[in-house]
């Protein structure tokens, strides 16, 4: 069980390593654009390779963030229940937003894919295929969906969800983990 939770560990962080250099590469297209503009250059493509690298940097990192606790969690109801009600609201919530997140992946790759299959193409100045950074955003949907059915299975077998374990410690311990 153990070589389970380490595996998805270093997914999901690999996952938030992908949105970073998602993020890096955003600021390095824009920068590229504004030195190119100084010297007359022109990049063709860069507003799609910038919209494509925010669909990444949005959505490969949303399962390290929801298990780092860095997701806002609304507990206006869920917060004021305990005991059983609480667990089984919990697991509700849990068990939706998995399936909601799996829905997402799903209509994502099957959109991927048609893109594929049709040898679909971005509409600006250059032919960037779509289905690359369509099938990344799929990716990134999935793995939040395997992080919600973990912090489900985690719940349902009686433990504490990583949610809950990254709000029970510091903000100062959680950057001393990290490092």
């Amino acid at each position: 069980m153990a070589v389970l939770r380490r595996g998805l560990d270093l997914l999901y962080l690999l996952g938030g390593i992908a949105g970073g250099v998602s993020l890096a590469a955003i600021g390095a297209i824009i920068a590229a654009q504004v030195i190119g503009r100084q010297f007359g250059l022109v990049f063709n493509g860069a507003d799609d390779l910038t919209a494509f690298a925010v669909a990444g940097s949005a959505l490969l990192p949303l399962a390290y963030a929801f298990r780092h606790g860095a997701h806002i969690r609304v507990d206006l109801i869920i917060g004021h229940v305990k005991g059983g009600v609480r667990f089984a609201m919990e697991a509700v919530a849990l068990a939706l937003s998995a399936a909601l997140a799996a829905f997402l992946a799903y209509a994502m790759a099957d959109l991927a894919y048609d893109s594929w299959q049709f040898e679909d193409v971005a509409q600006g100045t250059v032919p960037w295929l779509l289905w690359y950074p369509q099938a990344i955003s799929a990716a990134g949907c999935a793995l939040f969906a395997v992080a919600l059915f973990d912090d489900l299975a985690v719940h349902l077998a009686g433990g504490r969800p990583s949610y809950r374990k990254a709000a029970e410690t510091s903000a100062v311990q959680r950057a001393m983990e990290e490092l």
